[in-house]
């Protein structure tokens, strides 16, 4: 019986280069059998490749149902070499497997600690880090500082040139380089060892098989430990293998993005370029085409986004890529030496520009697709139906959308949006409305879709098999968790947002309990503003409000009566998180307009104005005066008793710095405040001036131009007209008064004729 051919193809994972030579290799020597280093659990998926919905970039996900954190990706683009590898098998019938150690073993193997999501397929650009790394040390003797620059110029960049020879070459590197590491003392990880020993034992249960020609695709660090598989004893691999717990793993194919597969998304069997090497894969191999075509792709990228640029300055840039890789004894520029032809001259220097080449030519903003015959969990399935149903795609590009919630539609898609949130899949995400839309009808969203949410819809798969139904459990489990009231109280917005209407009753009894027993006045605080606003924008959402009403009735008192002790005794940095809590309150009070409890937050905001720290105090002193429940005089006198000299200048700054929180036209709208200011400031003592000029430039730092040109118009003026401190009126012309009140007059009764 002849002894059976077990060619080796060593390749770089997602190599173009490596693709284009194993398919040479593969026609010109067809083999019986094609082994792959790759998961054997999803042997059964690999027909799924040749299916006409499958469209790469996309990854293989394998998972312990038991334990979802046990999870791993394997990617594979268009110009991957084991990609290319299936299809060649397939589309020739010959049988296609995977080789690598399971992953129902490798699971096994990890620490409890160390479980989390992997992205696997590991080769040349993974490999363990040592004192003395071979690939460096060849790379330099190439005249290269980056070992991946070497290999990329050596086997990637040529489009296949070298052909089917190759693989003996990277065999006799591979080689020389691992005994090098050898003896160097650098052993291989144990894991490793392991992977080639399985690797080695599926290829002698092939030959047992009696497959006369087996082709070998592995990375190519692999490749010379699999060569030797004839000289390497068969119960040395069982030892390795041998009493290794498995544990039931499930697979799928799922769709994969460029901004993934690069190394820049933190995928450590990534490329840098997924674009640039799709443009490789795509050219044929003619000198010269692959950087002309993505500098003139660059130009027209450029023109389309309104940066002028000529067909001069496409010829200038390739000539400039071209003599930068000729200065670096290149064949062809690659993606550096584009990068800087770009820069250089179709940016004209500038990087804003470039970063729009950069997303679209250097890492490309390509997403996969996968078949909807492909196995998926439940939850999956009807994720992709609540897609349908809302018209939302997926894409890896950011995308807006602006919702109206009066609309049944839109407040369908809210809900959907917002059911994810509760899931942890953070696809779209909630953006500020601005301008006249602002309040509780619209919401904006940016929605950009990354692979990792495929395994977080896994995830979310057992909490139930609905998006709604898993977003409810999910509610629920969290309600029991929380311990703190704001955080229930975010919980309960986001249940009311996403429509969870079963998952109600549970959080509003803990928020009763919780606020029933609660001491700490900040957290109730906290917990208003958000009550009020799902009690004053529910309706749009379609949602039972009373029982908001009836809890905010109970919390608010509480907060009124609370809430001035804890604005006492407390330093700077403590008042500032303070002010933001009063403002909090006091608008959700405005929103809800409470007649029966406003009383009690004017008795607290007065409790705060003449006790409280003097950031506070001063907040609660402008506040008092715009509700009218302080007079003008009023206020005068309080402002006047703050800002005397009997008072420290840094406590009496700070006042000021509370009383003029948000905006200073009540100083330029009240004469008689802005005398009492400007008194203050000349009467300030030259030794401490200094140590006061920080905190009123800080103040006076927040006003609007138009605001801070109106005072120092003031400042000029001395201050305008003296006004009386209770408020006297002002002289007044009555003959100049007469003549506009005609036209006040039509004004104010809507009657258009004089």
């Amino acid at each position: 019986m002849p002894t059976p051919v077990i060619p080796v193809y060593g390749i770089r994972h997602h190599g173009p280069g490596s693709a284009r030579s194993l398919l040479a290799a593969l026609a010109e020597t067809p083999p019986d059998l094609i082994l792959i280093e790759g998961p054997p659990d999803a042997d059964a998926l690999l027909p799924r490749v040749a299916d006409a919905g499958m469209q790469p970039p996309v990854a293989l996900l394998v998972y312990n149902p038991k334990n979802l954190r046990q999870a791993s990706f394997f990617p594979f683009a268009d110009f991957s070499p084991e990609w290319q590898a299936i299809l060649f098998g397939l589309r020739r019938g010959i049988p296609v497997r995977f080789m690598d150690l399971p992953m129902r073993l490798a699971f096994a193997l990890q620490p409890e600690a160390e479980e989390a999501v992997q992205l696997t397929l590991e080769g040349l650009e993974n490999r363990a880090p040592t004192a003395s790394d071979p690939f460096t040390d060849i790379a330099r003797l190439a005249g290269y500082s980056d070992p991946e620059r070497w290999w990329e110029a050596t086997f990637e960049r040529t489009a296949g040139a070298g052909g089917p020879d190759v693989f003996a070459l990277v065999l006799d590197l591979m080689r020389a380089l691992r005994e090098s590491k050898a003896q160097g003392g650098f052993d291989e990880p144990a894991e490793t060892l392991l992977r080639e020993a399985h690797m080695r034992q599926t290829i002698r249960q092939a030959q047992k098989e009696g497959f006369q020609h087996i082709a070998v695709v592995c990375g190519a660090w692999h490749a010379p430990a699999l060569a030797d598989t004839p000289n390497i004893k068969a119960a040395s691999d069982t030892a390795h293998i041998q009493g290794l717990k498995k544990i039931n793993t499930l697979a799928t194919w799922i769709p994969w993005s460029f901004d993934r597969l690069a190394s820049q998304s933190g995928y450590g069997a990534g490329v840098g370029a997924p674009a640039w090497y799709q443009e490789l894969w795509n050219t044929p191999a003619v000198p010269g085409t692959p950087h002309a075509r993505w500098l003139s792709r660059a130009a027209r990228l450029l023109r389309d986004n309104d940066i002028a640029l000529s067909p001069a300055h496409v010829l200038e840039a390739v000539r400039l890529a071209e003599t930068l890789a000729a200065l670096r004894n290149t064949l062809l520029p690659g993606i550096e030496e584009l990068c800087e032809a770009a820069i250089s001259v179709l940016c004209e220097g500038a990087e804003k520009p470039f970063e729009l080449i950069e997303r679209h030519l250097v890492i490309g903003d390509v997403l996969g697709a996968v078949p909807d015959t492909v196995p998926a969990v439940p939850l999956k399935a009807d994720f992709e139906e609540q897609l349908r149903k809302n018209r939302l795609k997926i894409s890896t590009e950011a995308q807006s959308l602006a919702l109206d919630l009066r609309e049944g539609a839109h407040l369908r898609k809210s809900q959907f949006l917002h059911r994810l949130l509760l899931l942890q899949i953070p696809w779209a995400k909630t953006e500020a409305v601005e301008g006249r839309k602002e309040g509780g009808f619209h919401e904006n969203w940016t929605l950009k879709w990354l692979p990792d949410y495929e395994i977080r819809l896994i995830e979310a798969g057992a909490w139930g098999n609905t998006v709604a139904e898993a977003a409810t459990r999910r509610a629920r489990h969290r309600t029991r968790q929380t311990e703190q009231l704001p955080e229930l109280v975010r919980l309960l917005e986001s249940a009311l947002k996403a429509g969870l209407t079963p998952a109600m009753p549970a959080i509003f009894e803990k928020l009763q309990q919780m606020s029933a027993l609660a001491h700490d006045a900040p957290a109730l605080a906290d917990a208003v503003l958000p009550l009020v606003e799902v009690l004053r924008y529910g309706h749009a959402r379609q949602m039972d409000l009373p029982a908001i009403g009836r809890l905010l009735e109970q919390i608010v008192p509480r907060v009124c009566i609370q809430l001035p002790g804890s604005c006492r005794g407390i330093n700077e940095d403590v008042a500032a998180d303070m002010l933001k809590r009063i403002l909090a309150v006091h608008r959700a009070l405005h929103l809800w307009r409470p007649e029966r409890l406003t009383s009690l937050w004017v008795s607290a905001l007065e409790d705060i104005a003449g006790q409280a720290a003097p950031l506070l105090a001063g907040l609660a002193a402008r506040l008092l005066f715009e509700q009218k429940s302080w007079a003008p005089g009023e206020t005068a006198l309080a402002m006047q008793f703050r800002l005397s000299h009997a008072q420290p200048p840094v406590e009496a700054a700070q006042w000021l710095d509370g009383f003029l929180h948000g905006s200073g036209l009540l100083l330029i709208h009240q004469p008689a405040l802005w005398q009492l200011v400007q008194q203050w400031v000349d009467g300030l003592a030259e030794p401490g001036f200094p140590e006061l000029l920080p905190l009123l430039r800080r103040t006076f730092s927040r006003f609007s131009g138009p605001e801070r040109e109106k005072m120092l118009d003031l400042a000029r003026q001395g201050g305008g007209r003296q006004a009386a401190l209770a408020g006297e009126p002002e002289d007044w012309d009555a003959a100049r008064a007469e003549l506009v009140r005609p036209i006040l007059d039509m004004v104010l009764s809507g009657n258009q004729k004089l």
